[in-house]
């Protein structure tokens, strides 16, 4: 089964984590992005939806990652993609979120938003208890 994925956001968000994510998991085949400019209305980012669409119409299913639930880009590809069976659309995109779907072939959508929650970390915190466990 053939996997794509489509990230998008406000401005330049997914086009430039597309190109970080490429700097750790290499050329990603399947894996589209783009960005609602402040010059473009909805009909014209509903038009740079459908050309990346496009680009993965060969794939068996589609992984929409949104920047946030409610915005426009998402809101977007709702209304578009929600009829959809093989589409699953995800709000709240984050770098290891992207990753672990990319490089984890049988993944689920429940496991790839626990990868984004566990991605957030307070560092310090985490430093700490580290820390911790070592004097034990």
């Amino acid at each position: 089964m053939t996997r794509g994925f489509l990230l998008i956001s406000h401005g330049n968000y997914a086009v430039e984590l597309k190109e970080s994510l490429k700097m750790i998991a290499g050329d990603v085949d399947h894996l589209e992005a783009c960005g609602l400019q402040k010059t473009d209305s909805m009909e014209s980012f509903e038009v740079k939806l459908a050309a990346e669409e496009e680009k993965l119409k060969d794939c068996d299913e589609l992984y929409v990652f949104a920047d946030m639930l409610g915005g426009s880009p998402c809101n977007t590809a709702f209304r578009r993609f929600s009829k959809r069976d093989d589409v699953h659309i995800i709000a709240g995109m984050n770098f290891p979120m992207i990753l672990t779907a990319l490089l984890t072939p049988d993944i689920t959508a429940e496991e790839i938003m626990d990868a984004g929650r566990n991605g957030v970390v307070d560092v310090k915190a985490f430093s700490a208890s580290a820390d911790d466990e070592v004097d034990d």
